[in-house]
């Protein structure tokens, strides 16, 4: 598994993957796009509401609400997929924090399973100033 990607700001990105593990890279966009991790969506949320969503902001390549086997009601979190960094940062900065079915919204990249919440290598610092320089841009 690659333990990071390259961010077309210059650098690697500790902790930052691509869904399925595969790390981005050329420019940002690797084989399987840039994973967003998306956070307390309600029980009802259905995956054409996260392509409505994220879809504004650029390519969208797949979305995925994880689901109770049993309920099929949705567990609280999903996946959407999206080719461009840049595209995929504007969409983290516009969707963290919006309410959707009384819920707010927690938007993230997805962070490899072995990544420290806490600081550390990767602790999410190199995010952080990677989505403020793309906002600065514009």
């Amino acid at each position: 598994m690659d333990g990071g990607s390259t961010s077309p700001f210059g650098g690697a990105l500790p902790g930052l993957v691509g869904c399925n593990g595969a790390g981005g890279g050329g420019g940002g966009a690797g084989a399987t796009g840039w994973c967003l991790f998306v956070y307390n969506l309600a029980a009802e949320t259905e995956e054409n509401v996260l392509w409505q969503l994220f879809g504004p902001f650029g390519a969208v390549q797949s979305v995925k609400v994880v689901r109770d086997p049993a309920t099929n009601k949705c567990k609280g979190f999903g996946f959407v997929t999206m080719t461009n960094y840049d595209e995929a940062l504007m969409a983290i900065a516009a969707n963290n924090g919006y309410q959707l079915g009384g819920r707010v919204l927690q938007v993230s990249f997805k962070k490899s399973k072995y990544q420290s919440s806490s600081g550390g290598p990767g602790g999410g610092a190199g995010v952080d100033g990677a989505l403020a320089a793309a906002i600065a841009r514009l």
